[in-house]
């Protein structure tokens, strides 16, 4: 009697998803799918509109135990994922959750047949756009580092009168904002600081400085989990966030870049990120997870950085047969830069963390022009 009841249930559900799929197959094709809001804050809930072209196709009727739904399938290159199902209807509006930050692509939308016990699964594919659907916006940390920079100052200038000196050996530090070309590299290269110094009798800075922030996503697996990677990944952004905010209201233009992508924002000063554009950029770095390796932007001589990076052990400070992202950026690179060795201060591996936070900044401190400070922060959501 079981095996009669077994068979009758999984016949009837084969039969029931077989018809249905004959059924609505060409009304199925007439549906549309697109993401009401392209950017939310992470955390908050994302819409989904579903859109039937042919509504004189009629209702989507179904079978007792058999659904119908449209699933939504988006997914970042560190493969986050939001998988999302809704009940087809005319310009129906669907609500999901978006828990992580990142950008979301999804080359294709499905309309699925299945039944409830899960024995059978019809899938017709709803093509999509092969571009970014959703934007998932960091938030600013609660909480705010101290940025002790030392490559270039912090000095904002208010004109751009000349400033003469008769005495071809006075000198100053170089700002950002100074024209490279006025940087006087025979000085540069007997400095045992590797600090950039440009002549008096040049021109000062234009009235805005400009920081450029590059955020390293590299992550070392003997550290982190694929979770605890995208998380600190995630730690990363919500500080660069809140330090490019502390740099606009200084008045000064903020660049943001991050591996395998270009420098957003102008290097020329002709045009600034905004508020939004900031947290827009910011949704587009994504954890990398060594041995793995993605290069990050290259910067133009004369450009002063600060770089936000993941602890890493010292294997992956100084790898031999695959160069990190970091190695490859000083293989090229001679001017002074920033680095910020972020790590939650809560996490399980703390003493982990910290260790390799101070082996990072005792290493690229031997390195000329190179400043290296560990930061620990606080996720947010914690005190």
């Amino acid at each position: 009697m079981l095996g009669t009841v077994f068979l009758v249930v999984i016949t009837y559900c084969f039969l029931g998803v077989f018809l249905l799929g004959l059924v609505h197959r060409r009304k199925a094709c007439s549906l549309s799918m697109s993401v009401a809001l392209e950017t939310v804050n992470s955390g908050d809930n994302g819409e989904l509109l579903i859109k039937n072209n042919n509504p004189g196709a009629g209702r989507f009727w179904s079978l007792p135990a058999i659904l119908i739904r449209c699933e939504l399938f988006l997914k970042t290159k560190d493969n986050r994922v939001i998988r999302h199902f809704a009940v087809p209807g005319i310009d129906k509006l669907s609500c999901f959750s978006v828990k992580g930050r990142g950008v979301y692509f999804g080359e294709q939308d499905n309309f699925v047949i299945f039944d409830a016990v899960g024995f059978f699964r019809l899938i017709l594919p709803l093509q999509q756009n092969a571009g970014p659907r959703l934007f998932a916006l960091p938030s600013p940390s609660q909480e705010t580092i101290t940025l002790e920079l030392k490559s270039g100052g912090t000095v904002q200038r208010s004109d751009t009168k000349q400033n003469k000196s008769d005495e071809l050996i006075d000198h100053r530090p170089y700002y950002p904002g100074d024209d490279p070309r006025r940087i006087n590299w025979k000085l540069y290269s007997h400095s045992p600081l590797g600090e950039l110094m440009v002549r008096k009798e040049d021109s000062q800075s234009p009235p805005h400085s400009r920081r450029i922030i590059l955020i390293d996503t590299e992550v070392d697996r003997s550290l982190y989990t694929i979770d605890e990677g995208r998380l600190a990944v995630d730690l990363l952004c919500e500080y660069v966030l809140s330090a490019a905010l502390e740099f606009l209201t200084l008045g000064m233009d903020v660049c943001i870049g991050y591996n395998g992508g270009s420098i957003m924002g102008s290097l020329d000063g002709e045009t600034a990120l905004s508020v939004k554009d900031l947290n827009t950029a910011l949704a587009w770095p994504a954890a990398v997870f060594l041995p793995i390796s993605i290069d990050l932007p290259n910067v133009p001589e004369g450009q002063q950085v600060i770089l936000f990076a993941l602890p890493r052990t010292i294997s992956s400070i100084t790898p031999a047969a695959y160069p990190t992202a970091l190695e490859n950026f000083f293989m090229k690179r001679r001017q002074g830069t920033d680095i910020i060795f972020l790590y939650e201060a809560d996490s399980r591996r703390i003493a982990a963390l910290e260790e390799a936070a101070r082996l990072c900044v005792s290493t690229y401190n031997k390195r000329s022009g190179v400043y290296a400070e560990k930061k620990a922060a606080f996720a947010r959501g914690k005190t």
